[in-house]
């Protein structure tokens, strides 16, 4: 069995479903902070709040009290939750817990929440081109659901680590959907 050093390569190789949840939202965080890995951010977060459902309450203040946490981390970490609301209400699913999850980018288009996990263009792409040619090709956040990696990556410039973000992001919503039935 490979041990993987970053879990970006464990989800293309395996799939997202293979990671637990620090390394999801370590994929999320992308890089570190003076001498802490983007794991290393993670584990704070999660040693702080406990879990995907630990952050459903919590503010942009209260997580960037975990050092390495900045604003454009802490909006990658509340797209999954945003875009898990929006699916939610566009499929008329009735799962009143989802009143609950306060952590989002409620104020954004689904055009620019995606183009914060996408974060960087590409040529003479910015993220918002790149993002509004997924919308295009998918129809919408919902139409992105269960996407495979190799069908966005037919969209030039989106790279792995565009996807594998992507990926990780709709995995934690994944995640969340599922949390929100339980509750």
């Amino acid at each position: 069995m490979k041990t993987w050093e970053h879990p970006g390569g464990k989800l293309i190789e395996l799939g997202p479903q293979s990671l637990n949840q620090d390394e999801l939202f370590s994929i999320l965080i992308s890089t570190g902070y003076k001498g802490r890995t983007a794991q290393d951010i993670s584990k704070a977060l999660f040693d702080n709040y406990f879990g995907i459902y630990g952050l459903w309450g919590k503010t942009f203040e209260e997580l960037s009290r975990i050092k390495g946490l900045k604003n454009g981390k802490i909006k990658r970490i509340a797209a999954p939750y945003e875009i898990c609301k929006r699916i939610i209400k566009e499929n008329n699913w009735n799962l009143p817990a989802v009143k609950k999850v306060k952590i989002g980018l409620p104020d954004y288009s689904d055009n620019k929440l995606l183009a914060v996990l996408i974060v960087s263009g590409y040529r003479d792409k910015t993220p918002q081109a790149l993002a509004k040619e997924l919308l295009k090709k998918y129809t919408s956040l919902s139409g992105m659901m269960g996407v495979k990696l190799s069908d966005m990556a037919r969209i030039r410039g989106l790279g792995d680590v565009k996807i594998v973000r992507i990926a990780a992001a709709y995995e934690i919503v994944l995640r969340m959907v599922k949390l929100l039935e339980a509750e």
